[in-house]
């Protein structure tokens, strides 16, 4: 008879088992594709703010060199070339370090027997870059063309 209980007992597992299987497996896939949808999005968020930032710098092309002084106040640089373009320059600098550096070690008995070791690691690193946006504009001081880099 304990045979027999324990055998219902398990059939009934194995059915619920069976018979719950495809829920959770549906429940798990869509848990997988939200997790997919939202590293998308993220993604693709990243993307079109880039973008957007370059459209609107670029934009400013046609516009009075006048407008845009108002609006983004006073130039960096001022530079004229040979074929007579006026070049206004917005330069952003970014400097620094970060990381750090973690000593390594050697452990050893009163033998000299090495127990422990561990190597030094250094990720320490430096940055200094420059973000420009160059304005070039003709005789009548309208924007002909934009420039936008890193130096």
């Amino acid at each position: 008879m304990n045979k027999l209980n324990q055998m219902k007992n398990t059939t009934i597992i194995i059915l619920g088992i069976i018979i719950l299987l495809p829920q959770i497996i549906k429940a798990q896939s869509l848990a997988n594709s939200s997790t997919k949808l939202e590293g998308r999005l993220n993604k693709e968020k990243v993307f079109a703010d880039s973008q957007r930032k370059i459209f609107n710098i670029t934009s400013w092309a046609g516009a009075s060199i006048t407008e845009l002084i108002n609006k983004w106040g006073n130039f960096t640089k001022k530079n004229e070339t040979p074929n007579g373009y006026t070049v206004y320059s917005y330069e952003t600098r970014y400097y620094g370090n970060s990381g750090k550096y973690e000593p390594g070690y050697v452990v050893s008995d009163q033998f000299g027997n090495i127990l422990h070791q561990e190597t030094s690691k250094d990720n320490r690193y430096s940055y200094d870059f420059t973000d420009f946006y160059d304005f070039y504009t003709d005789k009548n001081n309208v924007i002909v063309k934009v420039n936008i880099g890193t130096r």
